[in-house]
């Protein structure tokens, strides 16, 4: 069977590009190889919109952050999926923090952040009477997004428009065949088909370096090999929860490594403390990563009671947990995300898409429009 385009997983990025593809008019399947959509990192994460902030100036995070934080919001109302535009403030604790605030604030303006403020303690007690600092950033832009919602308009979107979506189908392998692709596919009752496809895009997330690697690419000369990182998260209870009504986080590591263990809130309104960053160990099985290590609460509750001094121990229970595509390991430099079709590596057509991790979700769909983007030159 033929067709133009191939996309390799179903979580927020691949759907996004099913729903851009099939748009501008290409034959497009789509697989992924559990049963539903949106199974790993876009069903397991804070669901903030984010504003850009964090990011260096000139890199794609930044750049498409901030395009896709006002047009994010215009996209839900089109799709009717709830959000939040709830604001956000990242807090500097001791009078040590407060220089590194005020780095992080001229990097946000520097980026374009829209209506980024710099406040003293005495406005912060204004808007958040519960939380305290020296000072903090406002962020009145940054909201919450109902992921799944989000994700299923993408599915309703592409299917719209002719896409075909197979869930329970394994990507298997490839063999290049002059200018298209041969991928070999396997469906969960273990039955294989074989398709032919002009690209491929690799929006495999968490897998996406072996699905880089199948294709002959070398991995690690790349740049491309991805450290899984896992990160736990903690309900807060209703009676705390009910005292915070904007996203608050501290400064964030100092190489990104996470923006630090912070206060979220969900549709109906509870609070969350999250997530922390622990790398997974090579021989942990897949089947393990997603295990609540209950240990933790301690470490979580003395990171927090430092800026939301009401809370108490035994005001957290055990939530979820995720796990981050990250491109570099916790002492390097903050990574971009990798968003590369392969002509130079002689594999024209191929876009692979790697270490999407925050703000990914933000940048769902400005990430769709740049893989076709590179794709233009094959009109």
């Amino acid at each position: 069977m033929n067709i133009d385009a191939l996309i390799i997983g179903g979580g927020v990025i691949g759907l996004a590009c099913a729903a851009e593809s099939a748009q501008r008019g290409y034959a497009t399947l789509l697989v992924e190889r559990h049963e539903s959509f949106g199974q790993e990192a876009s069903s397991r994460n804070s669901e903030v919109i984010h504003s850009g902030v964090y990011y260096p100036y000139g890199s794609l995070k930044a750049k498409l952050c901030v395009a896709a934080n006002n047009h994010l919001y215009k996209e839900c109302k089109k799709m009717d999926v709830w959000y939040k535009r709830c604001g956000k403030l990242i807090v500097a604790v001791t009078e040590n923090e407060v220089t590194e605030l005020e780095n992080l604030y001229r990097r946000g303006r520097t980026n374009g952040v829209e209506e980024i403020e710099l406040i003293d303690q005495g406005k912060v007690k204004k808007i958040e009477p519960h939380i305290s600092c020296r000072a903090a950033i406002f962020l009145p832009s940054t909201g919450i997004i109902d992921s799944h919602e989000l994700m299923k308009a993408y599915v309703h979107k592409a299917k719209a428009h002719g896409v075909d979506i197979a869930f329970q189908v394994e990507y298997l392998g490839v063999e290049p065949k002059a200018d298209r692709y041969v991928v070999c596919l396997k469906e969960v009752r273990g039955e294989t088909a074989k398709f032919t496809t002009r690209f491929v895009i690799n929006a495999a997330g968490l897998f996406s370096d072996r699905v880089a690697a199948s294709f002959g690419i070398d991995i690690d000369a790349a740049g491309y090999r991805l450290h899984p990182n896992r990160g736990h998260y903690y309900a807060i209870s209703p009676s705390k929860s009910r005292l915070v009504s904007r996203l608050v986080y501290p400064l964030p590591h100092r190489h990104l490594v996470g923006a630090g263990i912070h206060i979220t809130l969900d549709r109906a309104g509870q609070c969350r403390l999250g997530p922390d960053a622990e790398y997974i160990d090579a021989t942990t099985p897949e089947a393990n990563w997603y295990m609540f290590d209950d240990t933790r609460r301690e470490q979580f509750y003395s990171a927090v009671v430092q800026y939301f001094p009401t809370l108490e121990r035994e005001d957290l229970s055990p939530g979820l947990v995720g796990v981050r595509a990250k491109l570099k390991g916790s002492n390097e430099n903050v990574r971009d995300f990798i968003i590369n079709e392969e002509s130079d590596k002689g594999l024209p057509g191929l876009v692979n898409l790697i270490g999407i991790e925050s703000p990914g979700l933000t940048c769902s769909a400005e990430i769709a429009r740049e893989v076709f983007h590179k794709l233009e030159i094959y009109k």
